[in-house]
């Protein structure tokens, strides 16, 4: 069991460097928005490239948003609902959850791969100087492998450990949960 947690506090530290980039990405990509609107508006001279350049940020820091909303079980939760319920329900439901999340992860996987594939043989557009496969399905493709890696911990630690707080949102410092 100890093993299982510090596999669980390895990935969270993963996770934590996901959600500091996946901020900065979207304050940058904000940022350019905003610039590129006063731009056209006010100067009525929009930046070549900035509009796919905040496509580009938007995509990666969604994709790796929604690894880090995964892992700190910030999805949507019926809580009220599953508080309710007896203990054996819960962990049905969790257990059968959690291999869905695998099992998407997986299929993704060769899809997105698939896709990045083409896309990257495809030439640059828009004012990036590489293709659209990499802010297009690459992110789709990370996102896979980190979900993957995630549920399958998820998975088996708390097949492992029965431990519903690696299942449902736990308070993080900073923010707080609704009772």
């Amino acid at each position: 069991m100890k093993m299982v947690r510090s596999v669980g506090k390895a990935i969270g530290k993963v996770n934590d460097v996901l959600e500091v980039f996946t901020g900065y990405a979207i304050f940058v990509f904000m940022l350019l928005l905003f610039l590129q609107v006063v731009m056209r508006f006010v100067f009525k001279r929009p930046i070549y490239g900035i509009d796919e350049a905040v496509v580009a940020l938007m995509i990666w820091s969604m994709c790796l948003g929604w690894c880090t909303v995964y892992w700190d079980n910030g999805h949507a939760v019926l809580e009220f609902i599953m508080n309710r319920m007896p203990g054996g329900f819960r962990r049905v439901i969790f257990t059968l959850t959690n291999f869905l999340v695998v099992v998407i992860s997986w299929v993704y996987i060769p899809a997105s791969w698939q896709l990045f594939q083409m896309q990257k043989k495809m030439p640059p557009v828009g004012g990036l100087p590489f293709s659209k496969g990499y802010y297009y399905a690459l992110p789709v493709l990370v996102m896979s492998v980190v979900m993957l890696i995630m549920s399958v911990y998820k998975a088996a630690a708390y097949l492992l450990t029965g431990d519903e707080s690696i299942c449902v949102p736990v308070e993080k410092e900073g923010g707080g949960l609704l009772d």
